[in-house]
C-alpha cells in the first residue's frame, strides 16, 4: 500500500533529504531519499509518485529538552509525513526516535496510509514469517513515569526520567498533556530489533507520551519484540492492529496510564 509503481523515476530529492540513487520496487526505479543525524526545524516528506524516503541509521527529530523544556542544547525538530509516503530501514540498526519536546505528523487516510518498512518489503522478499528487519519507531515526551534514573527523586516529578530500550534517548516528566504530534492510518512492517540482551526496539515505542498526542488507525505487522511497548505517559490510542508480534502485541512498564479502544 502507498505506492503504484510504474510512470517516470523523479530525478531529485526534497529538501532536507540526500539522494542515494534508486530502488527497484515491482520492476520500477523509484528515487531512494534518505534521512540521517538529526533534524531540527520543520522537515515534510512530500509525497511524490516513485518515491520513497530510506533512513540511515538511527534518526532522531530535536535534540532532547528535558523534563522542564530547558535542557542545554535542547532543540525541537517537526516531522511532517505526507499521507501516501513510505519510509524504509535497511536494518535493526537503522530507526526514527522523536526527542522530547520534538513532534511527527503522520496522518495518512485509509486509502493512502503512510508506510514504515524494511528494504526486504520492497524488494519483494519479504516473507509471511519475516520479522526483525528495521528498527521501529521511538516516541518520547515529558508525561509522567513512575521509576526515576537516581535516587530520591519522586515519580512522575519534572526531573523523573529513564533511558528507553534499544535507543539513547531520555524521556519523562511532569506534563500529563505532553504532545509528540499525530499518528493516523500508520503501519509499522518487520520492526523490531535486539541490540543487546532484554534491549529491544519494539514496532512502534511510547516512552513518556502525553495525552496530547492523537493516536488512531495504526497497525504494528512483524515485529520481532512487542508490537507496542508504552513506557509510563498518558497517551490515549484508538483502532490499533498487531498482527504477528513476536513478543507480545501490547505491552506496558514504568506506571503507563491510558485508555487502548477497539485493539
Amino acid at each position: 500500500g502507498g505506492e503504484t509503481p510504474g510512470g517516470s523515476t523523479p530525478a531529485s530529492c526534497p529538501t532536507g533529504t540526500a539522494n542515494v540513487g534508486t530502488i527497484t520496487v515491482s520492476g520500477t526505479a523509484m528515487r531512494n531519499c534518505q534521512l540521517s543525524g538529526v533534524i531540527t526545524g520543520n522537515l515534510v516528506l512530500p509525497y511524490t509518485a516513485n518515491l520513497v524516503y530510506s533512513l540511515s541509521g538511527g534518526v532522531r527529530v530535536g535534540r532532547d529538552v528535558g523534563g522542564d523544556g530547558t535542557k542545554a542544547d535542547g532543540a525541537q525538530g517537526i516531522l511532517t509525513i505526507e499521507p501516501g509516503v513510505v519510509v524504509f530501514g535497511s536494518s535493526g540498526a537503522d530507526f526514527l526516535l522523536i526527542e522530547r519536546g520534538s513532534q511527527i505528523f503522520a496522518e495518512g487516510t485509509a486509502t493512502r496510509p503512510i508506510v514504515f518498512t524494511s528494504r526486504s518489503n520492497m524488494e519483494g522478499t519479504a516473507g509471511e514469517s519475516t520479522i526483525g528487519q528495521w528498527g521501529g519507531l521511538v516516541l518520547l515526551g515529558r508525561a509522567p513515569i513512575h521509576t526515576c534514573i537516581g535516587a530520591g527523586i519522586p515519580g512522575g516529578s519534572v526531573n523523573c526520567e529513564s533511558k528507553v530500550e534499544g535507543a539513547e534517548g531520555f524521556y519523562g516528566g511532569a506534563t500529563p498533556a505532553d504532545n509528540s504530534g499525530r499518528l493516523a492510518y500508520v503501519q509499522v512492517r518487520y520492526p523490531g530489533f535486539e541490540v543487546t540482551p532484554n534491549n529491544e526496539l519494539n514496532g512502534i515505542t511510547m516512552a513518556g507520551v502525553g495525552s496530547g498526542t492523537f493516536v488512531e488507525h495504526v497497525q504494528v505487522h512483524n515485529s520481532s519484540d512487542d508490537g507496542i511497548e508504552w513506557f509510563g505517559g498518558r497517551v490515549n490510542q484508538r483502532y490499533v492492529v498487531i498482527t504477528g508480534a513476536d513478543d507480545d502485541s501490547l505491552d506496558t512498564d514504568f506506571g503507563y496510564r491510558g485508555k487502548i479502544q477497539f485493539g
